[in-house]
């Protein structure tokens, strides 16, 4: 076994492992209970991660890591509600405020 990443949430560590498995790469993941003894212990060590258990899987699973990562890194402009003028950051497809969808021009 070999840990392939290590997230920020459990939330994270769990969706990377889900999506390994959809590609067939037997995957675990660590530390992802060990939130609650965060400064007991140096909070790195309580970090979930996801470690593959074979180890012709490794390199095939970095890469798919490495492309689901930067695709979550796209940056874009913010955007404003045509319809009720908040503003919005790039990561929202739709207004907080009107449920309005984000313009066709961002």
């Amino acid at each position: 076994m070999k840990r392939v990443y290590t997230a920020d949430s459990v939330a994270m560590a769990w969706h990377i492992r889900n999506v390994l498995e959809q590609y067939d790469i037997a995957a675990t993941v660590r530390n992802d209970r060990l939130y609650s003894v965060a400064g007991e212990i140096p909070f790195i060590e309580c970090l979930p991660q996801v470690w593959v258990e074979k180890q012709l899987d490794i390199r095939r699973a970095e890469q798919i890591i490495k492309e689901l990562v930067s695709e979550s890194e796209i940056e874009g402009e913010d955007w404003v509600c045509e319809n009720c003028g908040e503003g919005h950051a790039t990561s929202f497809a739709l207004c907080w405020n009107c449920q309005h969808s984000i313009p066709s021009n961002c």
